[in-house]
């Protein structure tokens, strides 16, 4: 009987954002073919991990003992693969497997975001962090980027070989792959609900949705803006829609958010960068169109223009109250080609023959490596 391959995950939380659950999805699926372990490198909670993953909670601890940590681990569990999710995991892993000689596991670094766009105003320890990625990242034996984008930064900026590259879609339907799509009325002459979904933080700029809102009413346009996920930047947002007349409706963290739109809704992500941009899939998911910004590069992947939705020329409100106008007269089409590329499902099988590939590369046998069948959800 064939052994199965073990997999080990690096990572900083089971919670939070789009990366985190990305490699929940992962973990889930991989572990339907071999045996796979989470090693937590900080004190964070426990509770999302997956039925039958292995638990290694390192704790927080300083660097040194954490990569002591993990090389200890890595050698006698006997891991086959290791995977980092993030830039300091990934630091760590790297750093860990160096003293492990002939006898290391395949080593796979993950990032999930545009990195040098949120360069500028960070901390002196950040950009450190981030020049010493870019002098390590090279020496993995496989880099997973989740957008062409992303990877396309990888290889100019961070000196990662072309073909130790692979980008593997977000499973980003890991939520919405049975969504009901909505009875749309397209069009603007019954007003627009500009729908921000995700947590109201800097990087999304949500301001920058209150001025568009506002200018689309300026042009006529009933327009108000509906946030679902709540955040620290709520009060203020919320103070922001009411000095500019705009009406606001938050309705604070919900899972099931796609599920919750009005006739004339449209989804606005107005990131400053955005790796992939998972909410413009599961609006897709649903029937509903969605704008983004072209400059936040990533959100490339996740819309198709004309089709699922718009892209703003730049980060101007009057922009984007164009683009909202363009998307709100789409027709979503039903889209199972390209929607079934974000199930969790066909990213974990992507990820695994990429996986297989450097494994044959680097002379490591992961042929045993597989994803076992499933059943895809039907879509509504």
């Amino acid at each position: 009987m064939t052994a199965r391959t073990r997999v080990a995950f690096v990572v900083t939380s089971l919670h939070g954002g789009g990366a985190e659950a990305v490699g929940l999805e992962w973990m889930r699926a991989l572990a339907t073919g071999a045996d796979v372990a989470a090693v937590l490198v900080s004190d964070r909670p426990t509770d999302l991990l997956p039925e039958g993953i292995r638990l290694e909670d390192l704790g927080r601890a300083g660097h040194a003992d954490t990569v002591r940590g993990i090389r200890r681990f890595l050698r006698d569990w006997s891991a086959d693969v290791v995977i980092a999710l993030q830039t300091y995991p990934s630091l760590l892993m790297l750093a860990a497997t160096a003293g492990l000689g002939d006898d290391r596991p395949l080593t796979v670094v993950s990032e999930h975001n545009l990195i040098s766009l949120g360069l500028p105003g960070s901390s002196a320890g950040h950009r450190a962090k981030i020049g010493l990625a870019k002098r390590s990242y090279g020496r993995a034996d496989l880099v997973v980027a989740c957008s062409h984008p992303v990877g396309a930064e990888l290889v100019a900026a961070f000196g990662v070989p072309g073909d130790r590259l692979a980008v593997v879609p977000n499973p980003a339907l890991a939520k919405a792959a049975g969504a009901t799509r909505v009875a749309r009325t397209p069009g603007a002459e019954h007003g627009i609900d500009v729908v921000l979904a995700g947590r109201l933080v800097p990087q999304k700029r949500p301001a920058l949705a209150v001025a568009a809102t506002k200018a689309l009413r300026e042009r006529g346009v009933e327009a108000r803006l509906v946030s679902f996920g709540g955040g620290p930047l709520l009060d203020e947002t919320a103070a922001a829609a009411e000095a500019a007349g705009v009406p606001f409706v938050s309705h604070g963290w919900v899972e099931d958010w796609f599920a919750r739109f009005e006739p004339n809704s449209v989804v606005l992500l107005p990131s400053i960068r955005e790796g992939f941009g998972n909410v413009l899939v599961e609006a897709a998911a649903a029937g509903v169109p969605s704008v983004a910004i072209s400059g936040s590069l990533g959100v490339a992947d996740a819309v198709l223009p004309g089709i699922t939705g718009a892209l703003a020329l730049d980060a101007d409100p009057a922009s984007l109250a164009d683009a909202l106008v363009e998307a709100a007269a789409i027709e979503v089409p039903a889209l199972d080609g390209w929607l079934d590329r974000f199930t969790p499902r066909a990213s974990a099988t992507l990820l695994a023959a990429a996986l297989r590939h450097a494994g044959a590369r680097t002379g490591r046998d992961l042929g045993a490596l597989a994803i076992a069948p499933a059943e895809t959800p039907a879509r509504g």
